[in-house]
């Protein structure tokens, strides 16, 4: 006999508790439970609520389902105890915000993850913005109505074994039953007393918990978004459009939500997921219209920044002086005659190295945001390149003399742990660029290196010994390298960067890196 899915031993039915503003089911609770379990901030916010008001843990729940049920649908209020109303006005309330809708657009619909954010935003907001005293009179009207419940059913058990007793027990078990149904009636006129106190100023409140639950989803969203980013950049296995992750296998929600609260813990981390998504859009775009085959045959002249298709006639240009600067404005702007070839054989795509400068100044800002989190972020797009396409990918980490680490991705592959790490790191001490040269070429010699681009990201050097100036120049040669430097809010060591390049970008403000990109992703 099949054992029973788990799925099919969960109820479907409606749960009418009278505490609860919206329709549920098991399965909503169940989700809701596994949200708690799983994220300790949810955990948390639940038990703080519950300190000031009793009725706090339901709303929560109301809340999330709002976020994550696919369509939420309003119990009628008659269904409601009186103690509850308010929920359900504060529940109607935010759904009637374009911040609401947003967050729903934005992916909470059955997302646990992004409907705990937007939950904790929202009932942090709107409890905070509630009285003390009002928070006092739900809790005594709360109160009152359990304890109406309470005496009711005593009455009716009592009632109950009066139809058994002798006629001596009988009366005595009445006479319990009507002095319990006279506390029920007194506690019943306190709750209407508390809940007719209550809605003489609903107006008002309601109109201050809307402020409120607004400026919780608004914060709300943008954590949202951040989390989206960091799940995206560091392996999580997660995408707005629900496709495959760019490449990792699926987090299960405990994983999502420890690595979402690692990134957004560290401003580093944080600002550096946030660029990377641009940066994977512009190297998505970038291969995408990359020819799938080598050129072979010239078929016309046309306009772009391939060095290696360059007529001479533009080359001519770095003869002069007088006319260099032109030369790299139409390498810039894409602009330089070049030969436009088809191929007829398939392009063969090498192993992507990365050399990544940690020096000390590396952490000031050039333009909208540190050289440092740039270069993490350029990071993240070439490991994506190399994870769709199969590359090998290694990223070496450097800084003054012994300051070198070496990262290795076969095939681009990683876990969340490893790329985060590889993002942390800095050395923060001087500029050597020697020991990661020949690093670069220890890696190159391996055949699973061989023909690889490299990519440097500095900002400044002083000297590069000739002798490995030499042997780098050499040994480029024989392996088939190609290298591409970056260098960022300075201009000292471009002479030097040229010799041992096959072009360089100096970006005096990281806002206009285009170019570079649009180079650096060609790889």
């Amino acid at each position: 006999m099949p054992e029973a899915n788990t799925q099919d031993l969960i109820s479907t039915d409606a749960i009418k508790d009278g505490t609860q503003a919206l329709h549920h089911d098991a399965w909503d609770v169940q989700e809701f439970d596994r949200a708690t379990s799983t994220w300790e901030r949810l955990a948390g916010t639940m038990t703080v609520a519950r300190e000031s008001l009793n009725t706090a843990p339901a709303l929560i729940r109301d809340l999330f389902w709002s976020f994550h049920k696919r369509a939420p649908r309003i119990n009628d209020q008659a269904r409601l105890k009186a103690a509850y109303e308010i929920n359900r006005q504060i529940v109607e309330e935010v759904m009637q915000t374009s911040e609401w809708r947003q967050l729903r657009e934005s992916g909470s619909v059955n997302d646990a993850m992004l409907s705990a954010i937007a939950t904790i935003g929202a009932s942090e907001q709107a409890l905070r913005s509630l009285d003390p005293k009002e928070c006092k009179q739900i809790n005594q009207l709360a109160a009152a109505t359990e304890a109406a419940e309470k005496f009711f059913k005593q009455v009716e058990a009592l009632s109950e074994l009066s139809g058994q007793a002798t006629p001596e027990q009988a009366q005595e078990l009445r006479a319990q039953a009507e002095k319990a149904r006279m506390s029920a009636k007194r506690k019943e006129r306190i709750a209407a007393r508390l809940a007719q106190q209550l809605a003489a100023g609903s107006e008002e409140r309601l109109s201050a918990i809307r402020q409120a639950a607004r400026r919780g989803m608004s914060e709300a969203l943008v954590e949202a978004e951040a989390t989206q980013n960091a799940l995206a950049a560091f392996g999580g296995g997660y995408s707005r459009s629900g496709g495959e992750g760019d490449g990792h296998r699926e987090l299960n929600a405990q994983e999502k939500f420890a690595l979402a609260e690692r990134v957004l813990r560290s401003p580093k981390l944080r600002a550096i997921a946030e660029m990377s998504g641009r940066f994977k859009r512009i190297a998505l775009s970038v291969q995408k219209s990359k020819v799938d085959y080598p050129p072979s045959q010239i078929t016309s002249i046309t306009i772009g920044a391939n060095l290696a298709h360059v007529l001479p006639g533009e080359l001519a240009l770095l003869a002069d002086p007088a006319t260099e600067d032109l030369f790299y404005l139409k390498f810039a702007e894409r602009r330089l005659l070049q030969y436009e070839l088809i191929g007829h054989e398939p392009e063969g795509r090498g192993p992507i190295i990365l050399a990544v400068d940690e020096s000390g100044s590396m952490k000031d800002p050039c333009g909208p945001m540190t050289k440092e989190v740039w270069s993490k972020a350029v990071m993240l797009a070439l490991q994506s390149i190399a994870r769709r396409q199969r590359r090998d990918f290694a990223v070496i980490h450097f800084s003054g003399t012994g300051n070198l680490r070496v990262d290795l991705f076969p095939k681009g592959n990683s876990t969340p742990d490893e790329v985060i790490a590889c993002a942390e790191h800095f050395f923060n001490r001087g500029t050597v660029f020697e020991e990661w040269m020949e690093k670069a070429l220890e890696l190159v010699d391996e055949s699973a290196f061989e023909k690889a681009d490299v990519i440097c990201v500095s900002d400044g050097l002083t000297e590069i010994e000739p002798a490995m100036q030499e042997e780098w120049k050499k040994r480029r040669a024989v392996r088939g390298m190609r290298a591409y430097s970056v260098l960022v809010g300075t201009t000292q060591g471009e002479e030097l960067l040229h010799a041992i390049s096959d072009a360089v970008f100096v970006l005096d403000d990281l806002a206009d890196d285009l170019p570079a990109l649009n180079t650096i992703f060609s790889v």
